[in-house]
Formats: C-alpha cells, sequence, structure tokens
C-alpha cells in the first residue's frame, strides 16, 4: 500500500497533467455554445425542480457542444452539489475528504465546426445531488451550461450469508462518536482466509477507500477507522464484501460535530467585507482581542459540512491582539461558515462567523508547478507572518485513504446491532 506525500501528491498531479491533456486533444475534438449532457437515466435537479441527465459513481456522462468558433479551445468546469468548482483534471484527482488537487485548466478542441463532444468519468469520490457543468470559448467568450445528477443504485438487497458488521466507537458498543473518535470495525462469518473488501460512504454519497481485511480461520476480522475533523459530520455507512463467498453486509455510524463554548472575555471580529459575506475568490480579514499578551491563538473554520480546517496559529502581540487575512478559492463549499480563536494560554476561545457565495471558475494555469498551488483556505497575511501564515494544518491524516474503488448500494444494517444480539449464538 502507497501512501504518497503532499508534496509527492504534487509532483505526481504535475506529471499527470501533461498526458492527461494530450488524451483530451487525441480523443475529444469539439464545442459549442449549447450543452447538451447525455446520461444512462433521469433524475430531479434539486436547484430547480427540472428533470435532467443522471448517472451512477463509477459510471460515465457524454458532454455534446456546438456553436463554438473553429478550432476553438473550449475551457470545462464542474459545479459540484455543495458550490464547490473543478476543472475536469483535478475532479479526477479527489480524495472524497479534503479535496484540494490542483485547479488546473482544462481545455478540449473543437473541431471545424465549432462542435465537441467528449466522454467523462464519474468517480466514486463524486457525491450525489444535482451538478452544473460549465463550457467558455476561450477566443469567443461564448458560454454554454448543462445540468447532471449524481444518483445512488437501486436494485435488490445483495446476498449477506450468514456474515454480520458492527461499528462501534473504541472502547463502547456505541455506533456514534464525535471528531477524532477510532471505531472499530469487526466482522464476522465469511469464508475462511478470504479477502475483505470494506469501504466507507459518507452521508453526502461520496466513498471513502479502506484497506482490504483478511478473514481468519473461522470467517472473522477485526480493523479501526479514525474520523479527523477534517471529515463531515452525518451518517455513514460501513459496508464489507466478502471477494470469495460474496457475502456483503452493511453498519451504520453517525458523527457528530464536537462542540465549542465560548469563555472568557476575548473578542473576535470580521473586520472585513461588512457585511460578512465574500465569495469563493475573496478573503476576510479578522482581528482578535483581548486576549493574553504574547500568547499564541490557535484558529480553525467550521465549514458548511461541520468538517473543520485548522490554521496555522497566530501569536498575541504585547497588547492581546491578532490579525489575520484568510483567503478562499472555489474548492471550497458555499454556505455559512465559522471561525473560532482560542488562546493556548489563557483558554479564552471566541467564535465568529460568515458566509461564503458562488465564485464561478478561475482555475489554474498549467504552467504553475503543483507545488506553487496553495491550498485553501489560506493565512496570506497577520501581524507577525512567517509561522502564522500558510494553508490548512489538519488535512494530510484526512486525505488519500487507500482501499478499494467501488460504490455500494445503500442498503441499511443486516442486523444484530446490539452488544446484547451481537454476541448470542445464532446472530
Amino acid at each position: 500500500m502507497h501512501h504518497f506525500t503532499r508534496s509527492r501528491r504534487f509532483a505526481l498531479v504535475f506529471a499527470m497533467i501533461i498526458a492527461l491533456t494530450t488524451v483530451f486533444f487525441a480523443h475529444h475534438s469539439s464545442a459549442g455554445s449549447i450543452y447538451t449532457v447525455h446520461g444512462p437515466t433521469t433524475a430531479v435537479c434539486d436547484n430547480d425542480g427540472s428533470t435532467v441527465p443522471a448517472g451512477f459513481q463509477d459510471g460515465f456522462f457524454g458532454s455534446e457542444l456546438h456553436g463554438f468558433w473553429d478550432r476553438e479551445l473550449i475551457q470545462i468546469s464542474f459545479q459540484f452539489p455543495d458550490g464547490r468548482v473543478f476543472s475536469p483534471f483535478a475532479a479526477y484527482l479527489l480524495d472524497g475528504v479534503v479535496d484540494l488537487p490542483p485547479n488546473y485548466k482544462t481545455v478540449y478542441a473543437a473541431d471545424i465546426a465549432g462542435d465537441l463532444y467528449f466522454e467523462y468519468p464519474v468517480t466514486n469520490k463524486w457525491p450525489y445531488g444535482c451538478y452544473s457543468f460549465t463550457a467558455v470559448g476561450t477566443n469567443s467568450g461564448q458560454t454554454a451550461t448543462g445540468s447532471f445528477v449524481v444518483t445512488p443504485r437501486t436494485g435488490s438487497a445483495p446476498n449477506s450469508g450468514p456474515a454480520k458488521l458492527n461499528i462501534w466507537k473504541n472502547g463502547t458498543f456505541d455506533s456514534f462518536g464525535e471528531h477524532d473518535s477510532t471505531v472499530n470495525i469487526n466482522g464476522r462469518f465469511f469464508f475462511p482466509n478470504e479477502v475483505i473488501s470494506v469501504w466507507i460512504t459518507q452521508p453526502d454519497g461520496a466513498v471513502l477507500d479502506y484497506p482490504q481485511q483478511l478473514a481468519s480461520d473461522i470467517g472473522n476480522f477485526e480493523s479501526s477507522f479514525t474520523f479527523t475533523n477534517a471529515h463531515q459530520t452525518g451518517r455513514y455507512l460501513f459496508t464489507a464484501l466478502g471477494t470469495r463467498s460474496g457475502y456483503q453486509v452493511f453498519a451504520p455510524f453517525e458523527l457528530r460535530a464536537r462542540s465549542s463554548t465560548p469563555s472568557g472575555w476575548a473578542t473576535l471580529r470580521v473586520a472585513a467585507p461588512s457585511p460578512a459575506t465574500i465569495s469563493q475568490h475573496d478573503g476576510i480579514a479578522l482581528t482578535g482581542a483581548l486576549f493574553s499578551p504574547g500568547e499564541p491563538v490557535g484558529i480553525w473554520l467550521t465549514l458548511p459540512d461541520n468538517a473543520v480546517r485548522s490554521l496555522p496559529t497566530q501569536l498575541a502581540d504585547g497588547n492581546g491582539d491578532f490579525f489575520t487575512v484568510v483567503q478562499f478559492d472555489e474548492r471550497l463549499p458555499v454556505g455559512h461558515y465559522s471561525v473560532t480563536a482560542s488562546g493556548v494560554n489563557s483558554g479564552r476561545l471566541v467564535i465568529n462567523s460568515f458566509n461564503l457565495t458562488d465564485g464561478g471558475f478561475r482555475g489554474v494555469n498549467a504552467d504553475v508547478p503543483p507545488g506553487a498551488v496553495p491550498d485553501t483556505p489560506l493565512v496570506t497575511e497577520s501581524n507577525i507572518g512567517d509561522g502564522s501564515l500558510g494553508g490548512p494544518t489538519n488535512i494530510n491524516g484526512a486525505e488519500n485513504n487507500a482501499g478499494p474503488e467501488r460504490t455500494p448500494l445503500d442498503v441499511g444494517s443486516q442486523g444484530c446491532n446490539t452488544p446484547q444480539a451481537y454476541w448470542t449464538p445464532g446472530c
């Protein structure tokens, strides 16, 4: 199992972009001011209630465009249900949690008639919901949009056989927990010594990969998983599939947010803009006051889905004050954010909030090295600089979880979920 560091991952991304763009140009050559999306089925788009083409994770959709200029390059972007916007290049590299690949601009070439058709894969890192696709002619400036829904697959329940699966918070029999909880994954009654694929479906439908497990001589296995504060909250569904027996079982776990209670007399203010509403490409200026003079101040953002992004620690000056400027981009979801500042020594904790709105796609030019593409959110200014600048500090442990690339059917637990029943014969 290989785990890439962020620097190695960026280097890999940079190497891939040239090859991927070549594939696009070699196999897809058309464009247009009308964007028609093709999918295997239809579904209702929550944005406007209309019925639009739809498809499934681990499938494909087709993009048909017309009306662009002769041989014009057409820039494509995908807006996700939560408002994040990715290029086709970046959308293929999502990890399902952090989702911060370099957002390199991706262009396709129209043919001599200004037409374009291409197909694109929907990975299991794409959440369920309604997407908006945008095509912009780089010379003509013409813009076309289309809608597409990623919907769960439906079908009969898979064969569970005698297999059982339970997910419990470590040290308890609880099927719920808060951020930073470790859960035990306990499977029983699979085929002896068979390889078992395990994956985790998040509340939004995106899938987290997990290493395959090996059953014991009596068909049991035990593993564990830690939910960091970078994970969204809500109902998760764990799936275990015996690769020889075909037994497939499910177990839920509810992840809850930790609560922060304001304390002390420190203050935190969104100094700019006013009112505290910005687009995805803007920044906010934060000022803190009445912390202990010279103390470190922890600062973090809570996203609309209750995932947390911790930012570099700030340092109060001799008067107990600090300021910082936080920059955003289109890889973050739109919605209501909370920002928390906590004095490391004083324990004073204060919370404020702001709103992030749709800013459209800007992307990154292909000549920018991956290591030079900043993360988001990003602290760009502070009262001291140096170590207080930079991107999120809590994301390395949450991204690029390794495991099988499969999409489960969203079916409920197979039963035997109480501690008393779980250990009884016949359960």
